[in-house]
């Protein structure tokens, strides 16, 4: 319980004024509860003779008013703060993760599936968020209170307050095996949610196939995702229910051995008289109350502690780390030496050494599989190499700040995402603070200005998710406005016309030309006309460059690109018998 209540208390390391708030109007709200007994213990001795009525029922009457709108008062904060500290602590969190999400090497993506992090980032923080801060208040006030009520007890008859103390040691005991039974099956549960969630994605995102080939069987895994989550839900609540009976019963025992202790001393009348009686059982009552309160927060801990080290396990993913000291490349050459890379136990690039010279274009052939996406992502350090060494400008890519190094690296991928967002700024990620004619200048450059403005809102128009609204040669060049509008002095081409038409192919290769001018390129290249202008061309194959040269040294040798060049040839050639 206390590492946990820790864990809470470092979530909302920003947000901790609001807890305290929180905390503080909670004690009060016991203070204000406390003028309400007090009024009742008037109202008892008026009953029993020991007071004038005319006299007390004023007091009563002001303690009653003052509890009424104490509690008001303080109910109020302490909701809104709580509320408060929770929504923000989890907004937090989120932007925080977003952002260390950004300095992880992809292979964690890779490993990682994407459903399993959009259900920690959405309904795992949310529980976070709904239970973090209450569960941490209710648990502190509850404890405090019950403590508080307790040394009153103990203090005014220490026979019932003994008496009091074992029901609440009894009560903790049978909520601390509801705590453990809760950490033991909550786990269960949440890879229960976290399969559910990444099932449903991957649901949605095949649905085109699951329609096309099978629709009557293509939501198995959602179905057998659904069923395990209910089945899991189940069994923890089913575990968690004998406690939870028996906890309830546990307060019901003792408040009834209280009321018959308090009855037999009040019978006893040199023991007890009858304020002391309704004192006893009022205050012996709350105690319950208050340790009620804490017990049903203590009985999260499970769930909660669960959802934490889910986040927790996201939050200590080891960013690539920024090596010492610092270094500035001089230019925009970049060398491999013997560079080796490794995912788990597959071996992906083998002792691989070149250099491509600033300003020259590079063209990078080979199967499926050789390691060529895996080449480019290490220049621009999505990933770290296993051994050797990258330098652009004599520096080392290990010593560059990443801010830096992305400054000098524009990349076009052949597959485009855009964001649900404008046009405008989706071309503006090349370029955050790009004014509108910067923008338009840079969609002129790529061929994509026309088509935009045909658009009924223009550079405003909202794209649907990956930009599923635009055909594909569109999406391409608003890829390629927004590369030239960032203005880089490196750029890297996953090759962008491999499944696009004639007629966007043209145009795509026009945008590409000035994207390149007077850049350092080096491009996965799958056609002729992407490689026979180039400077350079590195052949890869298993891992490992197996040709180098220029094409004119490198066409009329037997290898890998003699053999890119003939199988061009051929299906250029290749026609369809009619």
């Amino acid at each position: 319980m206390i590492e946990t209540l820790k864990r809470i208390w470092k979530y909302s390391e920003k947000r901790h004024k609001h807890l305290k708030i929180a905390l503080l109007f909670s004690f009060l709200r016991s203070v204000f509860g406390i003028t309400q007994l007090i009024a009742i213990i008037l109202t008892v001795n008026v009953l029993c003779g020991n007071s004038n009525a005319k006299s007390s029922i004023l007091k009563i009457a002001i303690l009653t008013a003052v509890c009424i709108i104490g509690n008001f008062i303080t109910s109020y904060f302490e909701q809104i703060n709580t509320l408060k500290s929770g929504f923000y602590m989890v907004a937090d969190q989120r932007i925080g993760i977003g952002n260390h999400l950004k300095s992880v090497p992809l292979g964690y993506f890779n490993s990682t599936s994407s459903g399993k992090l959009c259900a920690s980032l959405t309904s795992t923080l949310t529980n976070v968020e709904t239970a973090a801060a209450m569960t941490m208040i209710g648990i502190v006030s509850g404890l405090f209170n019950t403590f508080s009520l307790f040394l009153f007890i103990l203090f005014y008859d220490w026979r019932i307050g003994i008496l009091s103390g074992i029901g609440m040691l009894v009560y903790l005991l049978i909520v601390n095996k509801q705590m453990k039974l809760s950490r033991t099956h909550a786990p269960f549960l949440q890879e229960a949610q976290n399969n559910l969630a990444k099932s449903t994605l991957s649901f949605l995102q095949g649905i085109k196939v699951t329609k096309s080939f099978s629709i009557k069987t293509g939501d198995q895994n959602l179905k057998k995702a659904v069923q395990e989550s209910c089945k899991e839900n189940i069994a923890l609540t089913s575990k968690s229910m004998p406690s939870q009976f028996l906890s309830s019963i546990c307060i019901a025992v003792f408040e009834s051995l209280i009321l018959l202790a308090s009855l037999y001393f009040y019978a006893q009348t040199n023991y007890m008289d009858t304020v002391k009686l309704v004192v006893l059982l009022l205050f012996s009552f709350m105690v319950y109350a208050s340790l009620n309160q804490a017990g049903s927060m203590l009985s999260m801990i499970g769930l909660l502690d669960s959802s934490l080290e889910e986040i927790d396990k996201i939050k200590n993913e080891k960013p690539l780390p920024q090596e010492l000291p610092v270094q500035i490349p001089s230019s925009n050459t970049i060398v491999f030496d013997h560079v080796h890379f490794s995912y788990g136990e597959n071996q992906i690039l083998r002792d691989v050494s070149f250099s491509i010279k600033p300003n020259s274009f590079t063209a990078l052939i080979g199967p499926s599989g050789s390691g060529k996406t895996t080449l480019c992502q290490l220049i621009a350090r999505f990933r770290d190499s296993s051994s050797g060494n990258i330098t652009i400008g004599g520096a080392n890519i290990r010593h560059i700040p990443n801010e830096d190094l992305m400054k000098k690296i524009s990349i076009v991928f052949q597959n485009v995402y855009l964001f649900e967002d404008s046009i405008l700024n989706n071309i503006r990620f090349g370029k955050p603070n790009a004014s509108l004619e910067e923008v338009r200048e840079a969609a002129r450059k790529a061929h994509c200005d026309d088509f935009i403005l045909s658009l009924e809102n223009g550079y405003e128009t909202v794209l649907k998710e990956g930009g599923n609204s635009l055909s594909g040669g569109e999406k391409q060049r608003i890829s390629i406005a927004r590369a030239i509008l960032k203005d880089a002095p490196i750029v890297i081409l996953d090759e962008a016309t491999s499944a696009l038409d004639a007629e966007n192919e043209q145009e795509i290769l026009d945008a590409i030309d000035i994207l390149t001018k007077d850049k350092t390129v080096l491009m996965i290249a799958h056609r002729m006309k992407s490689v026979e202008h180039a400077d350079q061309i590195l052949a890869l194959k298993d891992g490992k460059i197996v040709q180098q040269g220029t094409p004119e040294q490198l066409k009329t040798i037997p290898g890998l690109y003699a053999d890119f060049i003939a199988s061009r040839t051929e299906a250029k050639l290749w026609e369809v018998n009619r």
